[in-house]
């Protein structure tokens, strides 16, 4: 084994602090949360393309966290953690078969199955490897940050600890060793493993992995990071006879996140749930949004059609206002002329009604034996031969080209005696009540 630790370019310093982010820090980019080294601990980084990350000495605030260009990236405690590394067929349903293939070996327990995540390795002709995670469940939430639900996406810490030129890793997290193979920077296993039985375990677990087509040579890069002096000796005494050939080097912390280009998200039945209420909340919200934007444009076009009716009711009250005048000036005309009419309309001259009255009566087959001309109205009564002359009279008195203005009504011709029939008529005028004016 090369061992450089004790080389000055083999040793990475501890990253320097930041005690607080002001102005462009916050304009994008992600914030990593991972476990610290200590129980309980608790790292917060700020990511970005453009510069390189910095490590948070105070934690942001709730509003900082919640600015929509900062991604906010939980990497959960690897102690509670599940991983399998799995060949399944290359086509299908990659989630169905990892579930079909753990639940054969009784590997995953009941209530962890809507959790399973599959994060992909690499593949060949006619199958894949791809790593099945899963986080404990029920999720012991006890030492994570209590706003951890709202996080955007739930990630590994060991992650943003490899690289491509890593094979394996040993790390301290929580106060607990762990370690993790990786092929190109992607982890294909981890767990916790004891010191004292490091060498060893992770030994038989290459070969296992080499003897599955998982890993194709023993580690041959090996990074400690974040490991105690007092256990570092035996670490690395345990590694160098497991892996007499491996490249060791060392970093008193935990190196800088990055992020991988694959994207995975792990999120807990309770953060899923979180999700779920927040989805609901959004989409209520969504459409009391939607219902006050139409509530508006209601009260909007309401308020625009009544003012145009009042424009309109002022508009026509103006009109009456202008027409008042004339219109009285015509009424009064109206009224003299109704009360001249009777003496200057030939209609309602006695001689000329008598007259209009009396011309059906030639040939002496009927008489006239009354006529009453009162206002509006025109009685008259005869008599005639018999029931056929009296009828016709009255239908040529409703005729009469003189008599239009009135409207008749006849009863049914009498029998007044031998040879004699007697009948009435009475004709009103439309305009009688006016006419007495």
């Amino acid at each position: 084994m090369t061992l450089l630790a004790d080389e000055p370019n083999a040793k990475t310093s501890a990253p320097e602090k930041n005690s607080g982010v002001k102005g462009n820090s916050l304009r994008g980019g992600f914030l990593v949360e991972r476990p610290g080294g200590e129980t309980g601990s608790w790292e917060q980084w700020l990511v970005g393309e453009d510069r390189s990350p910095i490590l948070l000495k105070e934690p942001l605030s709730g509003s900082a966290q919640q600015n929509k260009k900062l991604k906010r990236i939980l990497c959960l405690p690897s102690q509670s953690l599940h991983d399998w590394p799995l060949w399944i067929a290359g086509e299908g349903d990659r989630l169905a078969l990892a579930r079909l293939e753990l639940s054969g070996r009784h590997l995953i327990k009941r209530g962890m199955e809507q959790s399973l995540s599959l994060f992909p390795i690499n593949s060949e002709k006619d199958r894949q490897l791809v790593l099945a995670i899963c986080p404990e469940e029920p999720f012991p939430e006890e030492s994570l940050p209590s706003d951890w639900r709202e996080a955007g996406s739930f990630d590994l810490p060991v992650r943003t600890l490899g690289d491509e030129k890593t094979d394996l890793i040993v790390w301290s997290e929580w106060d607990r060793l762990h370690a993790a193979f990786l092929i190109d920077g992607k982890p294909v296993w981890f767990c916790p493993v004891d010191e004292e039985r490091l060498g060893g375990l992770l030994q038989r677990t290459a070969l296992r992995l080499q003897v599955e087509g998982i890993l194709k040579r023993v580690p041959s890069t090996i990074l400690l990071a974040g490991i105690s002096s007092t256990s570092l000796k035996s670490i690395r005494s345990g590694l160098t006879a497991a892996f007499p050939t491996a490249r060791l080097t060392l970093s008193e912390n935990l190196p800088p996140p990055h992020l991988p280009t694959e994207s995975l998200d792990l999120p807990p039945a309770a953060a899923r749930e979180e999700r779920a209420n927040s989805a609901k909340k959004n989409r209520l919200l969504t459409y009391a949004m939607i219902g006050a934007i139409i509530y508006t444009l209601l009260l909007i076009w309401g308020s625009g059609d009544l003012l145009i009716h009042r424009m309109e009711l002022a508009r026509i009250r103006k009109a009456i206002v202008a027409v008042a005048a004339p219109a009285s000036e015509a009424r009064a005309d109206s009224e003299r002329w109704k009360a001249m009419r009777s003496a200057i309309d030939p209609s309602f001259y006695a001689l000329d009604l008598l007259a209009a009255v009396a011309a059906p009566t030639e040939g002496g087959k009927v008489r006239l034996t009354r006529f009453t001309l009162e206002p509006g109205k025109l009685q008259v009564s005869g008599e005639a031969t018999d029931v056929t002359q009296a009828y016709a009279f009255q239908e040529q008195l409703k005729k009469s080209p003189a008599l239009q203005a009135y409207e008749w009504t006849a009863g049914q011709p009498q029998l007044a005696g031998k040879n004699s029939v007697r009948f009435d008529m009475e004709g009103s005028r439309s305009d009688a009540n006016t006419g007495t004016k």
